[in-house]
């Protein structure tokens, strides 16, 4: 299993909501469960930033965390080294397949997981097109086995 995980949430998460619940309410959960460092895309640090453990939260673009984790000498959010795993969510689906491209393409150490309800054929894990009612499912599935 990966030794360093990176999960970067973007903005969309704010705005997508399945029954009344923020998707950004979801992605708190997973991420304080699998106690990773966060990068806030977009304006979605304003709703993070009391919600996630104490110094795991950085803000970043979209891109300039693509490139970070596309250098291999970068030495991560904490000075410690290389993410091995980097999980998105929350960001548009035009947006997100161009990450996991250049990812995939352009890396060889970073596996790419996207938990957002579209296929991603670029990442190295990703889910069906989902209905919102199965992406749900999926979510709570998910954080409850973590």
């Amino acid at each position: 299993s990966p030794k360093k995980k990176v999960f970067v949430i973007g903005a969309e998460s704010l705005n997508w909501e399945l029954e009344g619940k923020k998707v950004a309410d979801y992605f708190i959960e997973i991420a304080n469960k699998i106690d990773c460092h966060v990068v806030a895309t977009g304006h979605s640090n304003i709703y993070l930033k009391d919600k996630i453990q104490d110094g795991k939260l950085y803000e970043m673009s979209l891109i300039n965390i693509t490139n970070r984790l596309c250098d291999k000498d970068w030495s991560g959010l904490d000075g410690e080294g290389q993410y091995s795993m980097a999980i998105f969510g929350g960001h548009l689906v035009y947006y997100s397949s161009q990450i996991m491209s250049r990812i995939k393409n352009f890396t060889n150490w970073v596996r790419t997981v996207d938990i957002d309800k579209y296929s991603h054929p670029n990442a190295r894990f990703s889910l069906p097109n989902l209905s919102d009612d199965d992406w749900k499912i999926f979510l709570e599935n998910l954080i409850e086995k973590l």
